[in-house]
């Protein structure tokens, strides 16, 4: 019910705003010599999205230096941003009182323009946050509905591309080419974090060290879950070719990887992770990762890990949040269920990886 209220909420004020817009010309990328002293983005979303985005707007913060930078964040991807320098973080949550106070961050940052991160469609609250901030420039990428008054409308490569690259492309509508050919990728982390994942590896065996098989049992959707059995199975040819697997799992899911460590002497089940950013440091020293389509895909990525990725079979995944520019494997199914993928299918893209697998995201 408080849900429907929301929505119903947020398209009155939707509706309010759109009526005061007339219909404007678009530019196709902001003018050179425009002066951008606040650049905000809005990245409210899921981890794996902030992950792929990070690199680029590190790039965006380099290439303007003398701008302020801002990202609006969600819950789930601000601690991505605990140790970034040089961005100011604005917390998006669709709970009233929360939102309430964003909306009024936004408007103290007074950004001359707004990025709209969405690329297949307009992203209303984006388009709210742009108004109520005052932004002089609101930029998004021209989609397939185009609905809200953008000023700016970066043209899209048709076809199908994966999401670093036309997030690239939207942002070089602020005015300045950007190389993506040697990005800083890495997430940031401390010495806790760091020091958690030295303290697993002392008391696992540092002889395991970048020798370790990550294999992660869960996901945020149950359509990306590929089962204990057939987890079970894996990694007992995981430890036939001379690798160990280390289970990753959330809390949630800790009793299904104890019962596959029981079932499979020689798993590994990780200590339980405070953070995402303490998943992150014992992900950087493996020697590969076996995931579904989560943010650890791109977490790995992000430290050139090599990944085995297990993907549902969806136009919209193919190829937007597949490993980028690392080693991979990609296994998919014909279904909308990961589960439906085979033990041996997983067993041949697990040997294919380590053999060097492919790099052409």
């Amino acid at each position: 019910m408080l849900k429907r209220l929301e929505d119903a909420g947020r398209r009155m004020l939707s509706r309010h705003i759109l009526s005061r817009f007339g219909k404007d010309p678009v530019l196709a990328k902001i003018p050179d010599g425009a002066q951008l002293k606040r650049i905000l983005l809005m990245r409210w979303d899921a981890i794996g999205d902030m992950m792929v985005s990070l690199p680029l707007f590190r790039k965006v913060r380099e290439l303007f230096p003398e701008a302020t930078m801002g990202i609006v964040v969600s819950r789930r991807n601000l601690p991505l941003l605990k140790y970034e320098e040089g961005f100011t973080a604005i917390l998006y949550d669709s709970r009233p009182s929360v939102y309430l106070r964003s909306l009024i961050g936004a408007r103290r940052f007074r950004p001359d323009v707004i990025v709209d991160t969405r690329m297949h469609y307009d992203s209303t609250t984006s388009f709210i946050y742009g108004v109520v901030s005052g932004a002089k420039l609101r930029l998004s990428a021209s989609n397939r509905d185009n609905r809200l008054p953008f000023s700016v409308r970066v043209p899209m490569p048709s076809g199908r591309h994966h999401y670093a690259h036309l997030t690239r492309i939207l942002l070089e509508g602020l005015g300045r080419d950007i190389d993506d050919s040697r990005l800083d990728r890495k997430l940031r982390l401390s010495t806790e974090e760091t020091g958690f994942a030295d303290s697993f590896w002392r008391e696992a065996g540092l002889s395991l060290w970048k020798k370790s098989i990550g294999v992660n049992i869960s996901a945020g959707n149950p359509s990306r879950l590929w089962g204990t059995d057939k987890t079970a199975e894996l990694c007992s040819f995981i430890l036939s070719t001379g690798n160990t697997p280390i289970l990753f799992s959330t809390p949630a899911d800790r009793h299904e990887a104890a019962t596959i460590s029981d079932a499979v002497p020689g798993v590994i089940v990780i200590p339980e992770c405070r953070t995402i950013l303490h998943a992150a440091a014992l992900v950087k020293d493996l020697k590969a990762m076996i995931t579904p389509d989560t943010a650890l895909v791109h977490i790995a990525a992000s430290y050139c890990v090599p990944v085995l990725g297990l993907f549902p079979q969806r136009e919209e995944h193919m190829p937007l949040w597949y490993p980028w520019q690392v080693k991979h494997e990609l296994i998919r199914t014909h279904t909308e269920r990961v589960e439906d993928i085979s033990v041996q299918d997983v067993i041949n893209g697990y040997v294919k990886l380590l053999e060097g697998g492919n790099s052409d995201f």
